[in-house]
């Protein structure tokens, strides 16, 4: 009992966090390391989300965004699939941002990131 409240304490003081800072409104720090996270054409990051889309079944959503000049957000569980927990919380130490405003963003920015284009 006293583990799920401090977990919801901690939740809480995320979310008023990412408020107090514009966490859910400025993904511009997020946007820099996802960009060097997916890297170049063969890069180990666009590789990884590649073969991650292939093991879920999500190749088609993948191939889908690489292809419209501006897909549209995905889903917060897709980028959980997509995307390992290890990358995902060195996001969220690297900008600041909450896990949840980590995940929202990326769920913004991982379609459009996916193209080579940006």
């Amino acid at each position: 009992m006293a583990n799920e409240t401090a977990t919801q304490l901690g939740n809480a003081a995320g979310k008023v966090a990412d408020v107090l800072t514009g966490a859910r409104t400025d993904k511009s720090g997020l946007m820099s390391a996802m960009i060097e996270y997916m890297g170049a054409r063969n890069g180990t990051g666009r590789r990884i989300l590649h073969e991650r889309a292939r093991n879920e079944g999500l190749e088609p959503t993948v191939r889908q965004w690489e292809a419209a000049p501006s897909p549209a957000p995905t889903q917060a569980d897709v980028v959980t699939k997509l995307l390992p927990a290890d990358v995902i919380d060195h996001f969220s130490r690297q900008t600041g941002l909450s896990h949840a405003a980590t995940i929202a963003g990326l769920a913004d920015l991982l379609p459009h990131l996916s193209r080579l284009d940006g």
